[in-house]
C-alpha cells in the first residue's frame, strides 16, 4: 500500500488513490494482506474465497485514452504491423477501419461481413453446438472457449463469459478463431497452407528485432496461428 500524504493511500487492486477511511484490508489465501477501495473489495473477497488472486489492474486505451481493467483491453494489429491496446469500443472501430468486420468481400464478390453469412463451420455450428454451455441460449457468433479455475472447459456466450469473469471463476479464455483469422489476415475458408504462409509473413513483421514489431505483436501472431492449428 502506497501512502500519499496523511489522509490518502493507494488501493492494491486498481492502484487508485482514495481516502484512508474508505480502504478495507482483505487477507488472501497465501496470507498476503491487501488493502482495497470500495470497488475492489468485493473482487478481493471473491478471489480470497475461491483461492484466486486479486487483479483489478487498469491501463489506458491507446484509442480513447480512457482507463479500463486490463482484462477488458485487447491488442489490435493494424495493417502496418502496429499493435494498439484498445478498449472494446475502440477495438471494434479499429477492426471496422481495416474492413475485417464490415464491407468485406471474397474474391468472387461474396459478402463475408459481420452478419455471419460466410462464416466457417466452427464459428456457427448447428443444433446444440450453437448454444452457450452455461445459459443454453442460442449464440449467433463464435462462442468463447473458457477454462474455469476447477479445470472445466466451457463454451460461453459473451454475457456468460463476462459473468464468469466477474465471479472470479475464469482461469483462461482462448482466442476465438474469428479473432485469430483477423490477426493473420486470412479468410474463414483459408487452407492450412494459406494460414502457414500468412503466419510467416506476419511473424516476420511482428518480430521484436524489427522496427515494426514488438514482443506483444509477436506473441499475438503466434497465439493466433496456434489457435487456428487446433481442431476446435
Amino acid at each position: 500500500m502506497a501512502v500519499v500524504g496523511e489522509q490518502r493511500a493507494g488501493c492494491d487492486g486498481c492502484g487508485r488513490t482514495v481516502a484512508l477511511e474508505e480502504l478495507t484490508t482483505v487477507t488472501m489465501p497465501d496470507g498476503e494482506r491487501v488493502v482495497c477501495c470500495p470497488e475492489c473489495e468485493p473482487h478481493a473477497r471473491a478471489a480470497a474465497r475461491k483461492g484466486n488472486s486479486l487483479d483489478q489492474r487498469r491501463d489506458a486505451c491507446d484509442g480513447c485514452t480512457g482507463t479500463y481493467l486490463t482484462t477488458e483491453l485487447e491488442d489490435v494489429v493494424l495493417e502496418d504491423g502496429t499493435v494498439l491496446t484498445c478498449c472494446p469500443s475502440c477495438a471494434a472501430e479499429a477492426r471496422d477501419r481495416r474492413g475485417t468486420d464490415t464491407d468485406a468481400t471474397d474474391g468472387d464478390g461474396t459478402d463475408s461481413s459481420a452478419d455471419g453469412s460466410d462464416r466457417g463451420a466452427n464459428d456457427r455450428p448447428e443444433g446444440e453446438e450453437s448454444r452457450c454451455s452455461q445459459c443454453h441460449g442460442p449464440v449467433s457468433d463464435e462462442r468463447f472457449r473458457v477454462t474455469t479455475i476447477d479445470g472445466r472447459t466451457e463454451r460461453l456466450c459473451p454475457d456468460c463469459k463476462i459473468d464468469a469473469e466477474e465471479n472470479g471463476i475464469v482461469a483462461d479464455v482462448d482466442m476465438r478463431k474469428t479473432r485469430a483469422r483477423e490477426v493473420l489476415g486470412v479468410d474463414a475458408d483459408a487452407s492450412d497452407e494459406a494460414i502457414r504462409e500468412a503466419y510467416h509473413r506476419q511473424v516476420k513483421r511482428a518480430h521484436p528485432d524489427r522496427k515494426s514489431g514488438s514482443r506483444s505483436a509477436f506473441a499475438l501472431v503466434t497465439d493466433a496461428y496456434e489457435r487456428l492449428c487446433e481442431d476446435d
